[in-house]
This record gives structure tokens, C-alpha cells and sequence, in this order.
């Protein structure tokens, strides 16, 4: 990317955030079609709504035992503006405190709805790695105004951004299953970031998530950006 296309999306991006979002009264409206022409996508949401195709970046430390694992309470994003108010790209860097670099980088699961985070080679987990944490991000494209919901499942905890707002978290150990939490929320039209940061004890390590209408069914005029 160029500097300039980047001083551009930032700026865009930027003004967005200081507007803010509400869930149910404000949106943003950044338009892909605005953005550096080395944006990815745009993607489908799969035939159920669950959104495959995500930057993802990780891992980061999560020590400690359950219920007390402290990576779930730390705010790797810190130097970068913070978990709030962090726009993920592709390709950008994130320092980690023991000066090792780890980059977002394009993860598409095209058969499954879950994603799991031991199959993203570039994380460069081993097989049931233990105490760590991985966030993923992605944008939604929203055709028209539209009443939606979020439906979230994961293994294990995760804490949920929307356009730089807290809208929900689990710190929780658990088997990741369909539609664990749901989130009600208002999208106008434009495009919307979405993050967020899933932790892991031990054992499996993944998470989904869906976008659906609020009769449960997949939401058309969706599209996904990375």
C-alpha cells in the first residue's frame, strides 16, 4: 500500500471513529470503494450467514489457570491506539512485549463454518498449543439500513468490538457450539469493523460467527472485507 492511499483510509477510518457508533441508533458509512485498492474482498457470507474470511493475528500470551487466565484482561493492542479503537489491515505489524513481530494476515475457511485457529499456518500453532489468544477482525459492507443480529460461538472466552464499541464478552471455558450469545444490533448503511479477541486454556481453540436477520435467517446484502 501505498503512503498516500494509507494517510487516506486512516483518515476516513479515523473521522469514522470519532463519530462512534451506538447499537441501534448510529453506524458507520465508509464505503469499500473508498478504500486502497489492496483491500480484500469482497466476500459472501456462507448459505447459514457465518463470515469465513478473516484477517487474523496471534498468538499472544494468556498465562495463568481457569478461571485466572490474564491474557483476557490485557490490551496487546495498546501502542496501536488500543483493542477499542484498532482497525485491523493486512500486513500491518504488531510488536508483542518480548519484542517479537507478528502480522494480520488473510485467513478463508471455505468448507467450514468454525474457525479454528490450529488450522491458520500463519499463527504457527502447535497442535493443542495452551494459554494463548488470537484476535481476527473483518469489515461488513451493508447495502441498506438493516436490523441484524450477531450470533457467536467459541472455545473459549472472547471479548466482541463493533465499529470501536465493547458489545460483548464471555470469559468463560467451554466447547464452541452454533449461536452460543446473540447480539441485536442496528447497521446503517456502509461499512462497519468488527473485532475480535479469543482466548484459550487448553484444548480446542476456535470460534464462529454469523449474520443473521432476526427470524434467524441469513442476512442478504451483506458483504465482507479484509
Amino acid at each position: 500500500m501505498s503512503r498516500n492511499k494509507m494517510c487516506v483510509w486512516f483518515a476516513v477510518l479515523g473521522f469514522a471513529a470519532v463519530c462512534g457508533f451506538f447499537v441501534g441508533c448510529k453506524g458507520l458509512a465508509i464505503r469499500p470503494t473508498a478504500a486502497p485498492s489492496d483491500v480484500l474482498g469482497p466476500y459472501e457470507l456462507d448459505s447459514d450467514g457465518f463470515i469465513t474470511d478473516w484477517l487474523v493475528v496471534g498468538p499472544f500470551p494468556n498465562p495463568g489457570d481457569r478461571p485466572d487466565n490474564k491474557g483476557f484482561h490485557v490490551d496487546y493492542l495498546k501502542n496501536y491506539g488500543g483493542e477499542a479503537n484498532y482497525v485491523p489491515v493486512n500486513g500491518n505489524e504488531v510488536a508483542k512485549d518480548d519484542k517479537t513481530i507478528v502480522k494480520w494476515a488473510q485467513y478463508q475457511s471455505r468448507h467450514y463454518s468454525r474457525i479454528n485457529f490450529f488450522s491458520i499456518d500463519h499463527l504457527g500453532l502447535g497442535y493443542n498449543e495452551e494459554d494463548i489468544l488470537v484476535y481476527a477482525g473483518c469489515l461488513l459492507e451493508c447495502e441498506n439500513d438493516m436490523q441484524l443480529e450477531l450470533k457467536i460461538g467459541s472455545d473459549d472466552g472472547y471479548k466482541l468490538w463493533l465499529d470501536h464499541k465493547l458489545i460483548g464478552q464471555q470469559h468463560i471455558y467451554r466447547a464452541a457450539y452454533q449461536d452460543q450469545e446473540t447480539y441485536p444490533v442496528k447497521l446503517l448503511k456502509g461499512t462497519h469493523i468488527v473485532l475480535i479477541k479469543v482466548d484459550q486454556d487448553y484444548g480446542s481453540f476456535e470460534f464462529m460467527m454469523r449474520v443473521v436477520t432476526p427470524d434467524g435467517k441469513r442476512a442478504t446484502g451483506i458483504k465482507v472485507w479484509n
